[in-house]
């Protein structure tokens, strides 16, 4: 273990890493908080390239063990007392921060990943980690961020619960784009609408196909939902307007799944 002072220039660098999306692009790497998840990030196999301990906490038994699991080649840092708090992206940090090699992805084709999800232009990073855990647990073959929130932000990482290590998420400059490009591969698109469109339950869900799911204040926009092959609503029987995007997108990412599991035991 190396002791760093507060003044050091590394921890500098470290918060620009935290904060700046230019700056985790450049060095292709993943700020991780927290002994669970850093954990997560050595079970996915990726590379632990910098860990940064609370001196105050290192003694902790899940912290300790983490530590015993690093290879001998990772740094591990020792920081003053509440550095980490002023350095992390949470208000009071857990003790322990590493830096993380990027997952390497690869855009989307029908063969290895005939379920995708599109976030078009979400702006808030706890729908976005929640969708990314949602879809790696239905069994999703990728997610396309196409604007909004960056996929690589601590906050998108700490609500994804790790999903983020095990699922390709990919980048599109633009909703349009990100459509275009999927749908020349050849997937179907499906979006949803408050009304008036298919029931979720009902509507052909069968893939490949890419479900693309809108900003959280206004949806998707008139151009996608008029370009869609297939417009889904989730009919509410009380009297809330809509889901959340999050909770919406969950349905759908399972209801995809359900019918993937019964098409399975159709043909057993």
């Amino acid at each position: 273990m190396r002791p760093l002072s507060a003044r050091n220039p590394r921890l500098a660098r470290l918060t620009r890493l935290v904060k700046r999306r230019d700056e985790r692009a450049e060095q292709r790497a993943l700020v991780v908080e927290g002994p669970v998840l850093i954990a997560g990030a050595l079970d996915a196999g990726l590379d632990v390239l910098d860990v940064y301990l609370d001196e105050e906490a290192a003694a902790r038994p899940a912290i300790a063990a983490l530590v015993e699991r690093l290879p001998d080649e990772t740094p591990v840092w020792s920081l003053p007392a509440g550095v980490l708090d002023r350095v992390g992206d949470v208000t009071t940090s857990q003790g322990v921060l590493a830096v993380v090699s990027q997952r390497e992805t690869a855009w989307p084709a029908p063969d290895e990943a005939p379920f995708v999800l599109v976030l078009a232009g979400l702006q808030i990073p706890g729908n976005v980690g929640t969708l990314i855990r949602a879809a790696a647990a239905a069994g999703a073959g990728a997610v396309v961020v196409a604007g909004g929130v960056d996929p690589t932000s601590p906050k998108v990482v700490r609500s994804s619960a790790g999903a983020l290590f095990g699922i390709d998420v990919v980048v599109a400059p633009s909703p349009a784009e990100a459509i275009g490009q999927l749908r020349a591969a050849g997937y179907r698109i499906a979006t949803t609408v408050v009304d008036g469109g298919e029931p979720y339950d009902a509507a052909d869900l069968g893939t490949p196909l890419a479900v693309v799911l809108g900003s959280e204040a206004h949806g998707v926009d008139d151009a996608t939902r008029a370009g869609a092959d297939l417009l889904v609503t989730i009919s509410m029987a009380g009297p809330t307007e809509s889901l959340n995007v999050a909770m919406a997108g969950t349905v759908l990412c399972f209801e995809v799944l359900r019918r993937a599991c019964s098409d399975i035991d159709h043909t057993a």
